[in-house]
């Protein structure tokens, strides 16, 4: 009953992060490109306060229904406080402002978006890199096996952070170093499930049948043998999502991910981890319960499909 309770709430809680990443322009107060509006006489205000402003437009950009409700609103405005309460344009700040007066909820929510963008990327990225080199090592054998087996070791045994150092270094802080340095720590491991199911399935009699009958080499791989690893890629796979996020978080927190004003969840804690022992807490420990929720939801996900899988391989 208790594994239900916690694979439900998992399920409940990785949908609603999903949602509010798709849909986040169209629900936060702040709607402004990557919620950068910055109010100087609101930092470190106190979760919950309510405040109105007067803005004013500062440089207009032409906008349209969906690059303001994907994107943001493009325009610019210069905001300050409006200590006459007579603005229409009120907010209430559910968690609060940073340093800057900029609404954490709102950078939050964008922050699960690009984490979870960046997680999927680099999970999809290690499925085609180890899927296709597990697959012809374990198909051909011989010495393509030996080469990609040595290159699987020698991936597998780098310290995963200095691998992702060293990528980000090489190639910037972009969204596109960021899913080759996360994807590069986990192709190994999908490498390695691959080939050793791939050298299982061609032994099987249909693919014994498909040579007989002169079907060429790589399309009984890729059509009758790969497919039937999926099952198990997808199981192992759900869990390197919880290994993104994470990988992701530490990168940015250590000051390797996306540049700000762009928001991830460890960028937002980065700039506000000092917090925690500074009077507000609650701006170092939302960022943090966030990831940690997500980190788990993924785990328990990904045992439950696993036990899953092996209850049918069983049957």
């Amino acid at each position: 009953m208790l594994r239900k309770v916690f694979l439900y709430f998992s399920v409940g809680y990785l949908a609603i992060c999903l949602f509010a990443g798709a849909f986040a322009y169209i629900f936060i107060p702040d709607k402004t490109v990557n919620a950068n509006n910055q109010v100087s006489e609101l930092a470190l205000e106190d979760a919950g306060s309510r405040h109105c402003l007067h803005c004013t437009l500062a440089a207009s950009h032409p906008e349209n229904f969906v690059t303001r409700y994907l994107t943001g609103q493009r325009s610019i405005y210069r905001c300050v406080l409006d200590e006459t309460h007579t603005s229409n344009l009120c907010m209430v700040y559910l968690f609060g402002t940073d340093k800057f007066g900029r609404d954490v909820f709102s950078r939050v929510v964008l922050g699960v978006r690009y984490t979870l963008i960046i997680a999927m990327g680099a999970v999809l990225l290690s499925i085609a890199i180890g899927g296709l080199l597990g697959g012809l090592a374990g198909f051909y054998g011989g010495r393509t096996d030996q080469l990609i087996s040595v290159l699987i070791n020698v991936f597998w045994s780098l310290p995963t952070i200095l691998l992702a150092f060293a990528v980000i270094m090489g190639f910037g802080r972009s969204m596109g170093s960021i899913f080759v340095a996360i994807s590069l720590t986990m192709w190994g491991d999908v490498a390695r499930l691959v080939r050793g199911l791939v050298l299982r399935w061609r032994e099987m009699l249909f693919v014994q049948a498909a040579r007989t009958m002169g079907l060429a080499e790589y399309k009984i791989l890729f059509r009758h043998v790969l497919p039937n690893v999926t099952g198990s890629v997808l199981v192992q796979s759900s869990g390197n999502f919880a290994l993104a996020v994470l990988l992701e978080s530490g990168l940015s927190f250590l000051g390797f991910g996306l540049q700000p004003p762009i928001p991830t969840l460890g960028n937002i804690l980065q700039e506000q981890y000092v917090y925690a022992i500074s009077g507000k807490p609650m701006l170092a420990w939302i960022p943090s319960i966030i990831v940690v929720l997500l980190i788990l939801s993924f785990q328990i996900i990904a045992t439950r499909l696993r036990d899953r899988w092996e209850v049918n391989k069983a049957v």
